[in-house]
C-alpha cells in the first residue's frame, strides 16, 4: 500500500489548515533564503536587512519552521521590498507580489 499526500506536512498532521500554514511557512523561509543566497550576505549582513538578530538567521536558513510565524516572515519580506497584495474575485483568491524600490 503506498500513501501519497500532496502537501508533505499532511503526514504530521490531521488538520489541513495546520499542514496548509506550515506549507506556506516552509516556502517563506525558502524564498528568504534564497534571497539571501541571491545577494550574497552574510548571515550578519542578512540579519541587519531582514531586521533580525544572527542567531535567528541561522535558525531561518537553516529550516528551524518552528521558530517562525508567517508574520514575522512577512515582515522580513516587506523589509527588503515585497509587498503583496490578496485580490478576492470571481469566487477565487490570487496574490500578488511586487518588488517596490525606495
Amino acid at each position: 500500500m503506498t500513501l501519497e499526500y500532496s502537501n508533505i506536512f499532511d503526514v504530521i498532521t490531521e488538520d489541513k489548515a495546520e499542514a496548509s500554514e506550515l506549507q506556506t511557512r516552509s516556502d517563506l523561509m525558502i524564498a528568504i533564503r534564497d534571497i539571501i543566497n541571491a545577494k550574497k550576505w552574510s548571515q550578519g549582513d542578512a540579519a541587519e536587512q531582514l531586521g533580525l538578530t544572527q542567531p535567528r538567521v541561522s535558525d531561518l536558513v537553516n529550516g528551524r519552521i518552528e521558530k517562525f510565524s508567517i508574520d514575522k516572515l512577512m515582515t522580513c519580506l516587506y523589509r527588503v521590498g515585497f509587498r503583496f497584495k490578496p485580490v478576492f474575485a470571481d469566487n477565487k483568491l490570487t496574490m500578488t507580489v511586487e518588488f517596490v524600490t525606495a
